[in-house]
């Protein structure tokens, strides 16, 4: 089967509130997705969601794993949202990470350094519109 956009990776985050309220998670919710908007013009989405048992969900969508990989690099120590992340850690575990697409080796040496949680999918068929 044909596919189409077939560069594009996509995480699915599922993360626990580290103790702060609704209205601290929406605030910091808010204010993280502008962060990656101004900072990453290769990020095609970025959104949170609250779901069951207290969790938050965030779909990333990456143009290809070099985007995903700058990604990375921004919230390791001497990027440019290292303090950013840091404040992310503070408001979020992270317990899962699933990297859906074509990844690159660079890009899954960089998130093993960071130690989180990380599953990968390879993609059989099916198509993305930009």
């Amino acid at each position: 089967m044909t596919q189409t956009n077939t560069e594009e990776v996509t995480y699915v985050v599922t993360m626990s509130i580290n103790g702060k309220s609704e209205a601290e998670v929406d605030r910091f919710c808010e204010f993280y997705q502008k962060l990656v908007d101004g900072n990453e013009p290769t990020t095609l989405a970025w959104q949170f969601f609250k779901g069951p048992e207290g969790k938050i969900f965030v779909i990333e969508r990456y143009r290809n794993a070099d985007a995903a990989l700058q990604h990375v690099i921004n919230i390791s120590p001497g990027g440019i949202a290292e303090d950013e992340f840091k404040d992310f850690s503070d408001h979020f575990a992270i317990d899962l990470i699933v990297i859906h697409g074509n990844t690159s080796e660079s890009l899954v040496e960089s998130l093993a350094a960071t130690g989180l949680p990380v599953e990968f999918r390879k993609p059989i068929a099916g198509y993305s519109r930009s």
